[in-house]
């Protein structure tokens, strides 16, 4: 009878593991994040969706926080040291862009959900290719989609000692770039200098209104596979129409009038036409052949059209946009240095 008992007694525990085996084997029905209501507290759930901020982490105290948005609403997923551990050790945290399937306890405090991840198990991430897109086309582009694009470094600054902002444009097109400094073990960046060309790829996100990239990876552009330009145009095309767009402009230098704040460069290029270049100090200054720049000498000069007493001018914004082509100097005689080095003596 004992023996019975006993072998009963077996049976229910092990009908009872084998439930809890085949349950937790079998995928939870998922939950949209806008059905999670304050009676679900306590309930284990699996929701999917896309994540669309930096995440939260501290390997030194194993903490990881991140928002998973499924076009329903938005929510917090957190897990702590036993759940992150295995995470940190496989490298398998979730960045903006990614794709991920979370199972784990609600928790619903003062009407505001979250998601404890228990263990690591609960956690799988797929990063979808990133889409190949012109800066142009960044605003066209849905928050949290993986995106490549390209750009020119314009400015670089840190927002606290948490992220670092860099701005890019091509022609007219502008957007910021950003850098999570927390992740740095997770996203190399290379060291970063204004004027340079970078390739980003990375998850649309937005600041303000304004659409930014939330970098996963950043590599510089090497000279010769920088991108194609469309903003480039003959001078003679440049008329009121272009006011306040972002051209560049090739030619020769046909004459320098140092004034005041900086230097006025007239260029002509292939059309016969000229454009006068004003290069206030910030950007002259710093041209680091600026003590050497002739008459005759051939350069590139991107900036924005604008008038000034109903001329048009071109102005470059920072010292990377003004350029010395490869091209030879046209030979003109006022290309002597020491005719040069005259001319602006005597207009200083």
């Amino acid at each position: 009878m004992r023996l019975l008992k006993a072998l009963t007694l077996l049976l229910a525990a092990s009908g009872v593991i084998a439930l809890v085996v085949a349950s937790r084997a079998m995928p939870r029905p998922l939950t949209a994040i806008a059905a999670v209501q304050p009676a679900m507290n306590f309930g284990y759930v699996r929701i999917e969706g896309v994540v669309v901020a930096y995440p939260t982490l501290s390997e030194q105290d194993k903490f990881l926080s991140f928002r998973v948005w499924d076009a329903s609403g938005e929510l917090r997923v957190t897990a702590y040291r036993a759940a992150v551990e295995p995470l940190l050790a496989e490298r398998r945290i979730p960045l903006p862009g990614d794709r991920v399937s979370v199972e784990g306890t609600l928790r619903i405090r003062d009407d505001e959900p979250s998601l404890i991840l228990n263990a690591a198990a609960g956690l799988r991430i797929e990063t979808p290719p990133a889409a190949a897109i012109h800066l142009t086309e960044l605003n066209t582009m849905a928050l949290g989609e993986r995106v490549q694009t390209a750009g020119q470094v314009r400015r670089i600054r840190n927002a606290g000692d948490r992220l670092r902002i860099i701005s890019v444009r091509d022609g007219d097109a502008t957007a910021d770039v950003v850098f999570s400094l927390d992740l740095s073990a997770l996203i190399a960046a290379p060291q970063l200098s204004v004027g340079q060309w970078i390739r980003v790829t990375g998850a649309v996100g937005e600041y303000r209104g304004a659409k930014q990239v939330l970098s996963s990876h950043i590599s510089i552009v090497q000279e010769g596979a920088m991108p194609a330009t469309d903003h480039f145009r003959s001078i003679a095309e440049l008329d009121d129409r272009l006011l306040g767009r972002w051209v560049g402009v090739e030619g020769v230098v046909s004459d320098l009038r140092p004034f005041k704040q900086g230097m006025r460069a007239d260029v002509t290029d292939a059309s016969g036409a000229s454009i006068v270049v004003v290069m206030f100090d910030s950007v002259w200054q710093n041209l680091p052949f600026s003590t050497t720049l002739s008459v005759g000498d051939h350069v590139r000069v991107e900036g924005e059209l604008a008038e000034y007493r109903g001329q048009i001018e071109l102005l470059p914004e920072l010292p990377a946009d003004v350029r010395q082509a490869n091209e030879p100097s046209s030979g003109t005689p006022g290309d002597r240095p020491g005719a040069i080095q005259a001319l602006r003596h005597v207009h200083r």
